[in-house]
């Protein structure tokens, strides 16, 4: 057991709510973009790769590529969505097997996602910045490999092979689909921030920066966040700093 909280626990049902985070300024003075959208529909996402990858070799490494229909970075890219479906978002987790094999993620594909200072992102095979089969199993995804995707983004993964026997990995994603409608209203809003209102917030790629593209039709539903913002809807909600 990982330890860590399994993708199905933070999954989301009907009429929930949630909170996409993407960084404008991550510098001195941070700002941060936010959408908030309530769940209106969704049906499980379950996809797994067994025999379709190719074997590593012992502390060997693959380059980042797309989950393809046929393998990495063969076939469609099964993380795609298209342009007809602007209020879809894919949300799930990636179970690893076995343990011995280590993950790194690349969103945008552009950009190596890394939770260290944006100076050091990590190149595949460095010893930060990758999530160990061990932290999220194949049978049980846990919230180490959490990833949202909907249209204009989608994510890149890389491997490497930490074991002295040559292993073909297999790869679980697990999670759901949704259907999402935009909320725009201000006031529910400041409410979701102030913690008065359910919301599950979750950050967009990781802590590198970079040029984030969201789908024409949310345009008009972004909620630009500073500290001066926050602070003024906590003394809005709370009558002060804070609860």
């Amino acid at each position: 057991m990982s330890g860590l909280t399994p993708i199905t626990e933070v999954l989301l049902k009907e009429n929930q709510n949630i909170a996409l985070i993407y960084p404008i300024s991550i510098a001195r003075t941070p700002t941060f973009r936010l959408y908030f959208f309530r769940i209106m529909r969704r049906y499980p996402l379950h996809r797994t790769y067994d025999s379709e990858l190719e074997e590593i070799a012992p502390g060997d490494t693959v380059e980042f590529n797309f989950l393809g229909t046929t393998g990495l970075g063969s076939g469609d890219n099964i993380l795609e969505v298209y342009e007809t479906r602007p209020f879809r978002i894919l949300h799930f987790g990636i179970g690893i097997m076995p343990g011995e094999i280590w993950i790194y993620r690349a969103q945008p594909p552009e950009v190596t996602q890394t939770g260290f200072g944006y100076r050091t992102p990590p190149s595949i095979g460095d010893k930060f910045d990758y999530i160990p089969g061990y932290l999220s199993p194949y049978d049980n995804p846990t919230i180490a490999t959490e990833t949202i995707i909907h249209y204009k983004l989608t994510a890149h993964f890389g491997f490497r092979n930490s074991s002295a026997r040559t292993i073909r990995p297999s790869l679980r994603l697990l999670g759901a689909g949704y259907d999402v409608l935009p909320i725009k209203e201000r006031t529910v809003i400041d409410k979701f921030l102030a913690g008065i209102k359910p919301c599950r917030f979750i950050t967009v790629g990781g802590l590198a920066p970079f040029e984030f593209a969201v789908p024409d039709e949310w345009r008009g539903y972004e909620v630009d966040i500073d500290t001066a913002t926050l602070e003024s809807i906590l003394k809005e909600q709370w009558g002060g700093g804070g609860r």
